[in-house]
């Protein structure tokens, strides 16, 4: 049986080529990502490899012609959650270990993710919000307390992630 392991582990949407690299070290220490779930990863354990790994964003599911774009290139699909892909690959010492051919596609990934954070954000605000706000004299401290870091986080995600977007936009490659 192969071993396993569970790493519980947050990173921010933004900052997924921090994730990458992470995902890159731990197998070349031997450990391949099996799964992804919710801040948990799956590794098996394997021979120490160079592999890359790359996230792409994609809200709805992945069919079939999305996943064979990658295999197509050499990608293979480890592991999808919240529309999360995770794509890995040989370090083969090409100049192929992109899945974008630019900054521009780099900043599109970006733009939805935000503009899908915004929708959930707006959500929020109007099944929370606005009826704390219309029965404001009612409602516990603690209630207001609880969901204003959370309006807070995704405020703070929608602005970080429109800020990368349009730093991939004015980059000249």
């Amino acid at each position: 049986m192969t071993e396993k392991k569970k790493i519980r582990k947050w990173f921010s949407a933004w900052s997924d080529q921090k994730e990458e690299v992470w995902l890159q070290r731990m197998a070349q220490e031997g450990w391949q990502l099996d799964h992804y779930g919710l801040f948990t990863y799956t590794f098996k354990a394997a021979p120490p490899t160079k592999l890359v790994y790359r996230l792409d964003y994609r809200i709805g599911t992945q069919n079939e012609d999305y996943v064979k774009l990658f295999e197509d290139d050499g990608w293979n699909l480890v592991s999808a959650s919240a529309g999360w892909c995770y794509f890995c690959k040989e370090d083969d010492g090409t100049d192929k270990l992109e899945i974008y051919t630019d900054a521009q596609s780099r900043a599109v990934k970006y733009t939805h993710l935000s503009n899908f954070v915004l929708f959930l954000v707006l959500m929020h605000v109007l099944s929370f919000w606005m009826p704390m706000m219309a029965s404001a004299s009612r409602l516990p401290i603690w209630a207001g307390l609880t969901v204003a870091p959370i309006t807070f986080l995704g405020v703070y995600s929608v602005y970080m992630l429109k800020r990368k977007a349009k730093k991939l936009n004015q980059c000249k490659i």
